[in-house]
């Protein structure tokens, strides 16, 4: 009975895991979605930036200047409050556009998050790049500053030697948490652990502390790299997140309301005369995120270590049986994660995973060597 009643709790986890997180939204009723139409009124663009199509279906689009090291524009959103969350429906584009020598110049978007006070530092945030003659497909998620709340502002760079970047779709859309997550997310950590120590139990009769610390080491892994994940932007699973019914700016509200008015910021860091570009962004999200993009030629061995040490942690708890088991389904758990989330899979994933493989062998191993030291404090 218990090999059904474990792998069944353990769907049944996922799909309400899976609720939760696409239901983890909702519209704030406050403000309406703003869209580049909202933005095409009564605002002047940088010179080498222009509005394409009609004002129901506008586009924006940079050309690369090659007498200047970049061309970039500053467009404040409709908002006028700090908010937590924004989530983005984009698409962009490129056209003929070739890149710089540094690979992140090219075309790009970000959202600047300022602070409420104002002030002359503000965090950048990006959302969408292209270069060539790329033609990019709808993209959503939420943005959240590292510090909120904060308000945004809409910057668009090219940053290429020619060619042109273009915006043909920008919706942005302002949210808070629902409160099915807030508390629903508490009710998911008590059965996840509940769930991992049964399976613990289910594997051998260590003590309940024990378990209950092996447990919870599994638990943190699994919020830390799998959801919420190390993401600065978060994702929804394979459709959108249920976030209600949309309203929209009104054309007269449009036009009563002047963004740059709106902020609460220095009337010359929102100016729309030609802007610098900010140059090299730093990576987004976690620390092991970034450590993993500065240390690429090392992905495999953080990979081993990544798993090395929590499955090192639970077998001195609760023995090597539990260990590896909990171990591979936290490695699965990972890449499906990612898969779900739309970074996809592929062979790297593959080597990743065998990396994993490496880092619960080698755990195991020095177990059992700790084991034949300590025979009384390591469990076997």
């Amino acid at each position: 009975m218990r090999r059904i009643i474990l792998p069944g709790t353990f769907l049944l986890l996922v799909a309400a895991l899976y609720f939760f997180w696409q239901h983890r939204f909702e519209r704030s009723p406050e403000f309406p979605t703003c869209h580049l139409a909202d933005l095409r009124a009564g605002i002047s663009l940088s010179p080498d930036a222009e509005w394409n199509g009609p004002a129901s279906r506008s586009a924006l689009t940079l050309r690369a200047d090659p007498a200047r090291s970049g061309v970039a524009t500053r467009l404040p959103l409709p908002i006028g409050k700090p908010v937590d969350f924004l989530h983005l429906r984009c698409q962009v584009s490129a056209h003929n556009l070739i890149p710089g020598k540094e690979i992140w110049q090219d075309g790009r978007a970000m959202i600047e998050w300022h602070s409420p006070g104002g002030g002359p530092d503000w965090e950048n945030d990006p959302f969408g790049s292209a270069q060539f003659d790329q033609a990019g497909g709808m993209t959503e998620f939420v943005m959240r500053p590292e510090r909120p709340p904060a308000i945004p502002v809409l910057r668009v760079e090219n940053l290429g030697t020619s060619g042109e970047f273009t915006i043909s779709t920008f919706e942005a859309t302002v949210l808070r948490e629902r409160m099915i997550w807030k508390i629903g997310r508490w009710i998911l950590m008590v059965g996840w652990l509940a769930w991992a120590l049964a399976w613990i139990r289910s594997r051998g009769k260590p003590g309940m502390v024990r378990s209950l610390l092996a447990a919870m080491v599994w638990l943190l892994m699994g919020v830390y790299f799998v959801v919420p994940g190390p993401w600065k932007c978060l994702r929804s699973f394979d459709t959108s997140f249920q976030i209600g019914e949309v309203a929209t700016f009104r054309s007269d509200s449009t036009r009563s309301l002047s963004p740059l008015q709106s902020l609460p910021l220095n009337s010359h860091n929102l100016s729309p005369v030609p802007v610098k570009s900010v140059g090299k962004i730093p990576d987004k999200g976690d620390f092991t995120l970034r450590l993993k993009h500065y240390a690429e030629n090392f992905r495999s061995v953080l990979h081993v270590f990544l798993l090395f040490g929590p499955t090192l942690a639970i077998a001195c708890l609760v023995g090597r049986r539990s260990a590896c088991s909990l171990a591979i389904i936290l490695t699965l758990c990972v890449e499906a994660a990612q898969l779900s989330f739309g970074y996809g899979f592929d062979r790297v994933d593959v080597f990743d995973l065998a990396c994993d493989g490496v880092g619960i062998a080698v755990a195991l191993f020095v177990h059992r060597r700790l084991q034949r030291i300590f025979p009384r404090a390591v469990c076997s």
